[in-house]
């Protein structure tokens, strides 16, 4: 018996996905599920433009009308969002008792879908209670994702991240009732992202599949996905940014990014994203996405000695030479961000507005984020305030 075959891992599937071309049209179907279930209400939680802009809202509405449902829409949803927007979005659905929650978005308007339905389930809480630990929900009212970009995993994992702003903390709540119960990834919908986001959000897919193939809840499920994932993501980005109207590759990112959710959702993240959400708890402007690029190439420096077979295997798109020895780590990671400035970003701190003088701020806030364990006790190595501090510094800088 080997170390791998002598534990016990998590392999979950918590939602039903209509993944494809068209999946769309999936959605009157699944309301027809609800209303035969006796459900008339709906409240549609949003963004302000991209439910219209991407031809979502083209079926949704109509399918709404003819179905007969009442609905309360609010569409203030923002990228980052706090938990004030989420209180505000009870505040504005809750008048018509909903029955069920329909998030329609990329990442940020899924994950304050969810948070909403623990709030509209839990009279009598708000956002902040739930998001700093005051309450543990066990009901939530149904959910239905319908996803917009290629990257968040959001429509089929347990997760909603959003920020207590005067605290500056950005964190992630994780609870079996948010699963949604459908959920509708149709590439059609990401042909309207602009460049940044079809960028950022497929390389979001790439930190979810990198983390979660290298905790220490990882199995083997969790590492083939990474790996199945890194190379479509490796052959089809490139693809979409020089053609963004070529529907294969929004097929394939979004197929990736689905295998991302899944990975994280079975063997959670580590360093890169507590120290991301601390960036944009900082700066909510900021994209999550390019905040995870500007630290991964150091994260990998860091866990490659502790994780070299794997990443090797994970990384082989990228750095096809990798033969998993754990000496290999500075190589990988110049490599990475070899290949991260040829898809475009070249970004470190000092351009997306932090400087060396900030750094005790952000390894404070990470570590006050983190405190009682939280994602980082996942990391293949040790996470100390002295190793935040150095991925920070080295991120300061391109690796030499």
């Amino acid at each position: 018996m080997t170390s791998a075959t002598g534990r016990i891992v998590e392999i979950r599937c918590g939602s039903v996905a209509y993944f494809g071309i068209g999946a769309i049209e999936r959605f009157s179907d699944i309301l027809n599920v609800y209303r035969k279930r006796g459900i008339r209400r709906v409240a549609l939680i949003t963004g302000k433009n991209s439910h219209k802009k991407s031809g979502a809202w083209d079926t949704v509405r109509p399918v709404l009308d003819a179905l007969q449902m009442e609905s309360a829409h609010y569409e203030g949803v923002i990228a980052n969002p706090t938990v004030d927007r989420i209180d505000e979005a009870v505040k504005k659905v809750v008048g018509i008792n909903p029955q069920l929650v329909i998030g329609i978005g990329g990442g940020s308007a899924l994950d304050a879908s969810k948070a909403a339905s623990i709030l509209l389930k839990n009279p009598g809480h708000d956002a902040r209670a739930l998001y700093s630990g005051a309450f543990t929900p066990h009901e939530a009212l149904p959910i239905v994702s319908i996803n917009l970009t290629h990257g968040t995993g959001s429509e089929v994992d347990r997760y909603a991240v959003a920020t207590i702003p005067e605290k500056m903390n950005k964190s992630g709540i994780g609870f079996d009732c948010i699963y949604p119960q459908y959920t509708i990834d149709d590439p059609r919908l990401t042909l309207t992202l602009p460049h940044n986001q079809l960028l950022y959000t497929s390389l979001d897919a790439l930190n979810h599949v990198i983390e979660a193939s290298t905790t220490t809840l990882a199995s083997a499920y969790t590492v083939m996905l990474a790996r199945e994932a890194v190379e479509l993501i490796v052959k089809w980005l490139p693809v979409a940014i020089k053609n963004p109207a070529d529907l294969d590759a929004r097929y394939w990112l979004l197929y990736s990014s689905v295998l991302g959710g899944i990975a994280i959702d079975c063997s959670v993240v580590h360093i890169t994203h507590p120290l991301e959400h601390t960036l944009s708890a900082f700066k909510p402007e900021l994209e999550h996405g390019l905040g995870l690029c500007v630290l991964l190439p150091s994260v990998i420096k860091a866990i490659y000695p502790a994780s070299s077979e794997v990443l090797a295997g994970v990384l082989r798109p990228i750095v096809p030479e990798l033969k998993g020895d754990g000496r290999e780590g500075e190589l990988a990671a110049r490599r990475v961000q070899e290949w991260l400035y040829g898809m475009g970003v070249t970004q470190k701190l000092p351009d997306i507005g932090f400087s060396e003088e900030d750094i005790p701020d952000l390894v404070r806030n990470v570590h006050d984020a983190q405190r009682g364990g939280g994602s980082l006790s996942l990391s293949p190595v040790p996470v100390s305030d002295e190793l935040i501090e150095s991925i920070y510094r080295e991120s300061l800088s391109s690796l030499r």
